[in-house]
This record gives structure tokens, sequence and C-alpha cells, in this order.
């Protein structure tokens, strides 16, 4: 069926803004994930040349005074175009009235500009901050594109079926090559010349694991809502094949914080499928397909024990352990059980709405209990049969996670000591990616002895801790504010357009796996995409591009 186009007269200038916002997005999600140069050997300067080059200007070596503008420069110019369109059609109307009634999120985005601006204009690092830390390069530039990116998508961005269906692809291909690697095979020669001793540590066109984990739990849960959510027989089954992949992978790339993640999103799904019987058959096939597809995995990392590659005890033990099979068996009983009741019409599972809310205090019970118990047991106050040395359950503020508990131990420290000593680092920040400055200034040489004097701690392993040091106490908390209000607004509009259920699954775990991570060049600038893209469709709902507005 031709698509029926709209007959109302539009500005050019809106034209424009909602073609360049659609073909940045290509770029980043059909492209990006896939470009590299020199394999892994320089992984992070080749993602962060193409974002650079992108995002902010071309240039070449050959030419060395020659920088060309390119997209959010071209965005900007083309905004300012479009208002000066709008005060010719007198329909552009400004007031601080007009900011007391924009929508949360938009409210905390501006409030997170003006912190960061100002911390990067009383900054005593701007040698550091402007373009951030190298090989990071989170600094001033990074945090106003992330800004940028998420009003121009709010504003501009228009549904495409179409794209998405190849932004998802592209993360399919990621995936399959992520898997693939697992097993030593290699179809892109990335391995080639690589140490094996750092054959664990990096997988498919992303390099390191924990980079590679969070663009996974950033784009696997669209195609998991996807699953989950639509009716139609071979859409379900185009997205069960994803859902399966994108599990595969998970319980392959070896990084344990995307475990929060997997148990952040999937508490979001839980939560949503009370609203129909068959969204919480729907959800459990999910749960199914989640540990079969774990199970698969097992047996073929067994099956092949020369060609699988070694990986953490927790990632092992999903995939092979013979225990997995119990939740297996339960959840299966239950989906039975539920298919049983949706079919002889005597389920009505909004009955029961309830147990959604006793989940989660039963989880948030869970997590303050599990920090009461590594508390008690770090401190040696347990009984010896409850007592473990186990490094993720025994805070020794050192070795504690892979190095996170000196590194949150330093943050903190940090963060009271220019209370005291800084008071306008404590309230304002050292400036984007300014981290490594403040804590060097304060523990040198604690981290000196524990990384070395050629090793440089540049965060904290936890996005939020590293923001409140970069940016503040107040540039922290506006930060956090975008996530957090993100989330509160795409639930109001959830019945009016179901699929904000998706950027809310994102959003929970990219906000989960980065409470052991960091921002980066790679995931940091879609999660913006995506809130962007969230409070696109909480505005105007899945208007298409073609239509105009």
């Amino acid at each position: 069926m031709a698509r029926k186009r709209s007959k109302v007269k539009e500005l050019l200038s809106l034209r424009l803004m909602k073609e360049i916002v659609a073909v940045y997005l290509f770029l980043i999600f059909a492209v990006y994930p896939l470009y590299y140069e020199d394999k892994y050997f320089n992984m992070g300067e080749a993602k962060w040349n193409f974002f650079r080059t992108v995002s902010y200007y071309f240039h070449t070596d050959a030419i060395s005074w020659l920088y060309i503008p390119t997209f959010l420069f071209f965005m900007v110019v083309i905004f300012i175009w479009y208002l000066f369109d709008l005060k010719k059609e007198d329909k552009l109307k400004f007031s601080l009235q007009d900011i007391k009634g924009a929508v949360i999120t938009d409210k905390f985005v501006l409030t997170y500009l003006i912190l960061m601006a100002f911390s990067t204009l009383i900054s005593p690092y701007k040698d550091y901050i402007i373009w951030g830390y190298e090989g990071w390069y989170m600094g001033f530039v990074a945090q106003l594109a992330f800004v940028l990116l998420y009003y121009f998508v709010s504003r501009f961005y228009r549904w495409d079926e179409i794209l998405i269906i190849v932004y998802m692809a592209v993360s399919a291909a990621v995936f399959l090559l992520g898997v693939l690697n697992r097993f030593l095979v290699d179809p892109l020669q990335m391995y080639v010349n690589l140490d094996e001793g750092y054959i664990a540590q990096f997988l498919s066109t992303l390099g390191q694991s924990t980079w590679y984990s969070s663009y996974m739990v950033i784009m696997m849960p669209i195609g998991v809502f996807a699953f989950w959510f639509y009716e139609k027989k071979w859409v379900r089954i185009a997205w069960g094949a994803y859902t399966a992949l994108a599990f595969m992978t998970f319980i392959t790339q070896d990084s344990d914080s995307a475990f929060y993640a997997f148990l952040a999103f999937m508490s979001v799904l839980f939560f949503f499928s009370f609203n129909e019987n068959r969204l919480m058959k729907n959800f459990l096939e999910v749960c199914l397909i989640a540990l079969l597809s774990w199970r698969v995995i097992g047996w073929l990392q067994m099956a092949l024990p020369d060609r699988a590659v070694k990986l953490g005890g927790m990632m092992t033990f999903m995939s092979q352990s013979p225990l997995m099979w119990i939740p297996i068996i339960v959840l299966a009983a239950l989906y039975v059980l539920v298919l049983k009741g949706i079919r002889e019409g005597k389920l009505e599972i909004t009955n029961f709405k309830k147990i959604r809310y006793i989940y989660f205090i039963v989880l948030g019970a869970g997590i303050f209990l599990g920090v009461i118990y590594i508390v008690l047991n770090s401190k040696g106050l347990l009984p010896e049969a409850l007592s473990t040395d186990n490094n993720y359950l025994y805070f020794d503020g050192w070795n504690w996670g892979n190095n996170r508990g000196l590194s949150w131990v330093v943050t903190v420290k940090s963060f009271f000591d220019t209370m005291t000593d800084d008071p306008l680092r404590f309230l304002f920040g050292a400036g984007p990616d300014g981290f490594y400055n403040t804590v060097y200034k304060y523990h040198q040489a604690e981290l000196f002895e524990k990384f070395g004097e050629n090793t440089i701690l540049t965060c904290a392993h936890n996005e939020w801790m590293t923001q409140i040091i970069n940016t503040g106490v107040l540039g922290g908390i506006a930060y956090i504010g975008i996530f957090i209000a993100a989330i509160k607004r795409f639930v109001a509009k959830v019945k009016e357009v179901p699929e904000l259920v998706a950027p809310i699954m994102c959003i929970v775990a990219y906000m989960s796996h980065n409470f052991f991570c960091y921002q980066q060049i790679i995931c940091t600038p879609v999660i913006f995409i995506i809130i962007g893209v969230g409070e696109c469709l909480s505005r105007i709902g899945k208007v298409p591009i073609w239509e105009a507005d």
C-alpha cells in the first residue's frame, strides 16, 4: 500500500531538521557499531574518530589546517533558521511561563547544561576538560553534544519502522560476531596478532567487554520488548530469534555488570506484564528463551572446550550449572498454567497486580539485606559458617569488584575532601571528565601504590559517582535527574504509547549497568538519543517521518 502523504504545507527548515536528524541516527545506529580501523589495537580511538567526524568536524592530517563542520553544527544552523521561520509566521513565543510548563526531563537537561557549563567555566583544569581526558573524550564538548542530541531528537525525530529494523539488524550482527568470537570463530580476523591473553577482553566490533556490554544492554531491551509486545506471528518469530541471540551474547560477553542491567529491564517488563494476559504469557516466554539460550551456550562450551573462551565464574555457572534447570522447570510449569488459564478463560492477570508491588518490595529488601551482609561480612562480624572471601561479597576497600572497591573509596573520600577543602569543587566539580584532577590531588599516593604511575584512574567505574566529582553535587544531581525524570515521564505516557516501555527498559538497564561502569563514546550518546526518542513519542506519538507537521 502506498504511503499517504499529508497535504499540509511544511516549513522547509522543519523538513530539513527532521531529515538531518534521521540521517545522523542512521550513522550512529547502523554504521557506528560496525566501524573500526586497526582492529582492537585502536578501537577506542577509532570509535572516537567516527563520533567526532560525524558529530563535530571532519579533519585529515593531509590538510592539517582544514576543519569541516559536520552534523551537530548543521543541526544548530538549521534549527536557528527554523526559529526564524517560526518568528515570521508569528508562531515563536517564549516566556518564563514556557519554562515553568516544560516537561520535567527538559528541565533537568537544561539544569545540567547550565551547571556543566558553569563547572567548565570555573574549573582550574581547562586543559583537560574541554575535550576530556585523552582516550575517553568525555569533556565539555561531549556533554554539550549529548544535551543537543537529546533536544534535537526529542523535537525532530519521527517514527520509521524500516529504519528501526535496520538498526536492530545491525545490533544483531554485532551480537552474532560476539557469540562467534567466544568460540574463536573470527570472520573479521580481529584477533590476528593480538596476544592470546587479551582475547577474553575483546569481542565483536566494539572492543573491550565492558564497552560491548554497555551497548548490548541498551540495544537488546528494544528487541525483547518487540517480541513481548507485538502480536503478528512472523514478527514474533523474528524478534524471538533476536531475543535468543541477544541472550546468547549476554551470557558470553563476560561483564558481570550486565546481570544488574538484566535484573533491571526484566523487572520493568514484569511490571507491565500485569496489564494483559498475553503480555504475562509473553514475559514467561522471554524468561524461558533467556534461560534456554544460556543452556545452549553451556552445551556448546562443554562440547567444544578447546574453542570456548574461558569466562568468569558467574557466566559459567549460569550457562553450565545443572542447578539452572530448576528455574527452567519452574517457569515452564508456570507458563503451562498461565496458558491453560488463558485458553479456558479462567485467568485475568490484572486481578493480580498486587504481586508486582510485592515483588519490588522483596527486591528492594533483598538489595538492602545484601548490602548489610557485605558490610557485616567485610567487618568480620559474621559467624565463620556465614562468612566468605568472595570478591563481590567481601569489601576490603581495595580489590572488591575488580578494583572498584578502591575506585569507589577514593571517590567518596575525594568528595568529602572537596567539601571542606574546596567548596566550589564540592558544589560544581572539577569540570567534565575532570575526575582525575580531583582524586589525584588528594589520593595520589595510594593510587600510585595500587595502579603504579603509568596507569591513571580516570573515572570511579561508577558513572553516577564520577559525575558528582566532575560536575559537583549540583551537576551530579541534575545529571541523575535526567534519567529518573525520563522514566517518570514515560511511565505516565505508556497507556498512550506502549512503545515507551522500550526506552524505560533501556534507561534502567543503562543506569544499573553503569553503576559499575562509566560514560564512554559508544553507549552514552546512544542512551541520550533513546531518551530523546522517548520524549518525542511522549509528545506527539508515532508520527511517521513522511508526514508533514
